[in-house]
């Protein structure tokens, strides 16, 4: 490839800064037609083309990296150092920028003109650096043991049972009187009934032995009565003991086992996003 024969197509002309500076080629000397010499130099011809699209698709990053593959393929080609430092500039890295642009400065066959409009970038290169605000660290990126170690909230735990107020005394006292009077009066019954082989005349009339035995009857009815209404007491007088919480929650417990165990929600943060633009 003949020095000179790479077009900075990535350059703003003179005389159209406002315009994107990979939009147009530069109006005058050797066109990016001319044939590369060598495989190299048309494979960085390719990789040249590439970083222009993708430029002109407004991802600069990646042209960079067709633009440093091009200039490893031919680098001779000063062309592709000066639109490195243009794409640089344009990602705000103006160091590199600079960089790239003294190096272009250096290179063999840079004319006079190429080097007045060079040096005139350079120059305002570092008036937007100077002018740039420097880099504010966020508040988020302060060291972690300024935070708050995360706390679990508390478990809570199960009130004690086995109630013990009216209701429970009053069903242990029913439970106690049925299963007492059921007893007392089945024993009664059992000794009221006629003995085994009562024989009228000689141990009582007919009507004793009738008498007897409806008594015996009678207190036997009223034990099981008596025994049921014990055993159902018994029942009731468990389930109120063990079936509730030792004793009932007041109002201020009730209100500050609430606040204790309540999630507040955290306040809303302010997001944020940062927005980079710039213009030629």
């Amino acid at each position: 490839m003949r020095r000179g024969s790479w077009v900075p197509l990535f350059c703003l002309a003179a005389a159209t800064v406002s315009l994107p500076v990979l939009a147009q080629p530069r109006p005058a000397g050797p066109t990016s037609e001319t044939a590369p010499q060598t495989e190299d130099q048309r494979k960085a011809q390719d990789h040249f083309h590439r970083a222009r699209e993708l430029y002109q698709a407004g991802k600069y990053s990646e042209a960079i990296a067709e633009l440093e593959v091009a200039r490893g393929l031919d680098p001779k080609a000063k062309d592709l150092v000066l639109n490195l430092g243009i794409v640089h500039e344009r990602l705000g890295k103006y160091d590199e920028a600079i960089g790239h642009l003294r190096s272009y400065l250096e290179m063999d066959g840079v004319t006079p003109a190429e080097r007045a409009r060079a040096e005139g970038m350079i120059k305002r290169i570092e008036g937007a650096k100077d002018a740039a605000p420097a880099p504010t660290v966020a508040p988020t990126a302060t060291a972690p043991t300024t935070a708050p170690p995360p706390t679990s909230a508390p478990s809570a735990e199960p009130p004690p049972r086995g109630r013990v107020d009216a209701l429970t005394v009053a069903a242990g006292a029913v439970a106690v009187v049925g299963l007492g009077v059921g007893a007392g009066v089945g024993i009664y019954a059992l000794g009221a009934r006629p003995a085994e082989g009562f024989v009228t005349g000689r141990d009582g009339s007919y009507a004793t032995l009738q008498q007897k035995t409806n008594d015996a009857h009678t207190a036997a009815i009223i034990a099981d009565v008596s025994l049921g209404v014990g055993v159902v007491a018994t029942l009731v007088t468990a389930w109120l003991y063990f079936g509730r919480t030792k004793a009932p929650a007041s109002a201020p417990e009730a209100a500050s086992r609430a606040a204790r165990f309540s999630v507040t929600p955290a306040p809303a943060r302010a997001g944020g996003a940062v927005l980079l633009g710039g213009a030629f």
